[in-house]
């Protein structure tokens, strides 16, 4: 099953010294060869957008918009996951009305305002080697049921609307109300 477009949400007996305990994930990539790439969606950083733009000699309007931790895998990477409507140089779709954009041009458009509908800039990903995120998801050893994630559909208002841990528990309920609707 491709897992483009879903969200992995932390199983809540993750222990809280696994660095993906209470985190949200977006999948935007899911291939047999390559194996599965994400988003957390839910870890926010201490830099805001102006600053990365700065660092990549854009100037950018005063804002507070947060950059987030995308993962571990690569963590100077910059990654835009936004609304579809939108594109710049380097952009490819994502899953249902989702893109992800990665170039310095992003940077240029977004400081004279042509912003996507709706986006969150991250720094870093996570990745998964082909067929570890199934043994994860089953809690297939090495892994147990406390690595084990939920997973549900992907919505904007998941995606967009909630931060840090209110983001993980509008997750969590989603995934019981979609348990809950499989058997009622």
């Amino acid at each position: 099953m491709n897992k483009v477009g879903k969200i992995l949400v932390a199983n809540p007996l993750m222990p809280q010294t696994n660095p993906f305990a209470k985190s949200v994930i977006y999948i935007y990539q899911d291939d047999a060869v390559q194996g599965t790439n994400g988003l957390v969606l839910n870890k926010q950083s201490n830099h805001t957008l102006q600053e990365l733009c700065a660092d990549h000699n854009v100037i950018y309007p005063e804002d507070r918009s947060k950059i987030y931790l995308g993962g571990p895998v690569n963590p100077s990477a910059m990654v835009l996951l936004h609304s579809d409507e939108w594109q710049s140089k380097n952009t490819a779709h994502a899953g249902k009305n989702l893109n992800i954009s990665s170039d310095k041009f992003m940077f240029i458009k977004m400081a004279t305002g042509n912003l996507p509908v709706y986006w969150r800039m991250h720094v870093g990903m996570s990745g998964w080697a082909p067929g570890q995120l199934d043994r994860e998801i089953n809690g297939v050893f090495p892994y147990n049921k406390s690595h084990k994630w939920l997973t549900i559909e992907a919505d904007d208002d998941i995606i967009f609307n909630y931060d840090g841990e209110e983001q993980w528990n509008k997750a969590l309920e989603k995934c019981s109300q979609t348990m809950f609707d499989q058997y009622f």
